[in-house]
């Protein structure tokens, strides 16, 4: 069975006002169309919450292999069993925050390059 052929079933609506978190994993390239998005709907997005999703599946008898994470403080902590890398967008984030898109000093221009 391939995932395309996947009918997950129906599910009750219960339409309200929401805040939702939406994210996005590719595990190849783009082209490839290989990834999940997913959209939660949820009050806050704590540690608890991905303590509580990584048991449930443990639960369902899913086996970890890694775990991309988005960068929010205190993720590395809750999935510290498992191998970790941070999304590269994320991370793609992180740096431009700390270099700026025209660094001036002679190391920062180096760093942007790699």
């Amino acid at each position: 069975m391939q995932i395309s052929d996947y009918q997950p079933p129906e599910k009750i609506h219960n339409p309200r006002p929401v805040v939702i978190v939406c994210d996005a994993t590719f595990y190849a390239k783009r082209r490839d169309k290989l990834g999940s998005l997913v959209f939660k709907d949820i009050d806050s997005e704590t540690i608890f919450d991905y303590k509580q999703l990584l048991q449930t599946l443990l639960d369902l008898e899913y086996t970890i292999q890694s775990i991309i994470i988005d960068g929010k403080r205190g993720l590395d902590k809750a999935f510290k069993d498992y191998p970790i890398q941070m999304c590269h967008f994320h991370q793609r984030k992180t740096i431009n925050k700390y270099l700026t898109r025209n660094p001036r000093l002679e190391a920062s221009k180096y760093l942007q390059k790699i």
